[in-house]
């Protein structure tokens, strides 16, 4: 199967997982990569688009652009949550860990609380698919 297939499958496997099925009976929604919404998230210049609910209150799904050469703070999140690379290569490590490098079709799991490190290394920039059940938060760790 080719990586753009395993990408979408995965997405899309994300994307139903930890839903309610009241969460997934929506009436149909199409959206051309071409009509999403990207807008600041407040975390140094990386943008988002929302496929589906609400990042404030969550459940939700979220399309996430991060520049190339991009490092987060180490950081938290009070929610779990899943990702998998679309485009570019990220490393996504737990403080004190070993990187590990993720090429689009990749994906990983972040425990809540935990604190962690977000890079993108790719040159020309990266994106991700993210789903989370909670709504989103950004909880920078003091070194």
């Amino acid at each position: 199967m080719n990586i753009i297939l395993r990408t979408i499958f995965a997405a899309s496997a994300f994307a139903w997982a930890g839903n309610s099925q009241a969460d997934i009976a929506q009436a149909p929604n199409h959206v051309p990569v071409e009509n999403l919404k990207w807008f600041a998230t407040g975390i140094g210049p990386m943008q988002a688009a929302v496929a589906y609910g609400d990042m404030a209150t969550g459940p939700y799904g979220v399309f996430l652009k991060f520049p190339g050469g991009f490092i987060s703070p180490v950081h938290q999140h009070t929610g779990e949550y899943r990702a998998v690379v679309i485009g570019g290569t990220i490393v996504n490590s737990e403080v004190g860990e070993k990187d590990i490098t993720m090429r689009p079709g990749s994906s990983w799991y972040q425990q809540g609380n935990v604190s962690h490190v977000t890079k993108c290394v790719s040159s020309d920039g990266c994106t991700v698919f993210l789903t989370q059940t909670g709504k989103f938060d950004f909880n920078p760790v003091e070194k």
